[in-house]
């Protein structure tokens, strides 16, 4: 599973191109971005959007 900063990389999109997408300030990029940060799915969801992305989850 690529990870959105993965994304955004292979894309070339800057953290601040994130923010711009998403309406947000950086701060709320960085968190995003943060895996200490417990982030919520919609905005997981949405940042991968923002990137052309659809955000699938499954459970085994």
């Amino acid at each position: 599973m690529a990870t959105l900063q993965n994304e955004m990389i292979r894309q070339g999109v800057r953290k601040s191109e994130l923010a711009r997408r998403l309406n947000v300030h950086m701060p709320q990029v960085d968190r995003l971005l943060d895996p200490r940060h417990s982030s919520k799915i919609e905005a997981i969801e949405a940042a991968f959007r923002s990137l052309g992305k659809r955000l699938n989850i499954s459970v085994a």
